[in-house]
């Protein structure tokens, strides 16, 4: 074998040792076309919720996971990529869709729960022909998630590509003092989800769409509007969300012996300092 030949043969064994194949998810099997379609667990795992360090210092762990995790959202590339950061430590964003950039930019400076799919960004990807046409090697892998951009310094290794953005209510510079009932009525209080916590009866639900949101008076149902505003969208369904405080506009009625709240619009905040979040009971 020649010198040179030799020398080749040496830097791949070299190389390979340092570019062990990313983790990916158990594949998932095909499914008939009478079933629902796979969701975002389905494809990427049950979801983790994880600190912001723990990503970044762990990303290859976490390659194509579905996580969620907590930091301050930042304009990485104007008009492309937001970054989430923590102390030194942060992440590349990149929307799932192209529209909603300019939403999540609106919360460049706050504190936000992110979750989405983790993934690391790849040195040099080449296109490959994939489903009839030429693509990024990311793109082909995750067809249904944008392709990645190319590692660039002073970029992060590792992005996350954002299914839900949703503001902590806390703020830049804000406190949690006792906040004050929404200007031209409303109450503030404990999201309860559709009454997940049984505050309320269930036979004086009016909607199905209607939900509880437990104030320092008591349990109200909130009726007109869902739990959602600018940054954040809960999920009556979800206990993990029964933890967030919202301020909700609107006029209160009486109705069957319960508080009846109909919604004009509904506000994220944090939770005040003279007040405690009730658990739901088991």
């Amino acid at each position: 074998m020649s010198p040179y030949a030799a020398l080749r043969s040496l830097a791949v064994v070299f190389l390979a040792a340092f570019q062990a194949p990313l983790p990916s998810p158990p594949a998932v099997s095909r499914r008939s076309p009478e079933l629902p379609p796979l969701t975002i667990e389905d494809q990427y795992g049950p979801l983790q919720v994880v600190d912001l360090e723990s990503l970044a210092h762990s990303g290859r762990t976490y390659h194509r996971r579905l996580v969620q995790v907590r930091g301050v959202v930042g304009d990485l590339v104007p008009g492309q990529y937001l970054d989430l950061s923590q102390g030194a430590v942060s992440v590349m964003l990149i929307p799932l869709e192209e529209g909603n950039f300019s939403d999540y930019a609106s919360l460049v400076g706050t504190d936000v729960d992110v979750t989405g799919v983790a993934r690391v960004l790849p040195v040099a990807q080449i296109k490959i022909s994939c489903r009839g046409t030429k693509v990024p090697a990311s793109k082909c892998e995750d067809w249904e998630l944008p392709a990645l951009p190319d590692a660039q310094p002073g970029w992060p290794a590792l992005s996350i590509t954002v299914t839900k953005m949703m503001d902590r209510g806390t703020g830049p510079g804000e406190g949690r003092r006792r906040p004050q009932a929404p200007k031209g009525g409303g109450l503030f209080g404990q999201f309860r989800g559709a009454n997940l916590c049984g505050d309320l009866p269930m036979v004086t639900r009016r909607d199905s769409e209607d939900w509880v949101l437990l104030t320092p008076e008591g349990p109200v149902w909130v009726t007109g509007r869902r739990p959602a505003g600018r940054g954040f969208a809960l999920d009556p369904g979800s206990r993990g969300d029964t933890s967030r405080w919202l301020a909700v506009s609107g006029k209160v009625e009486m109705g069957q012996g319960v508080r009846y709240l109909k919604a004009r619009r509904v506000e994220m905040i944090s939770r005040p300092e003279d007040s405690l979040s009730a658990p739901c009971p088991p």
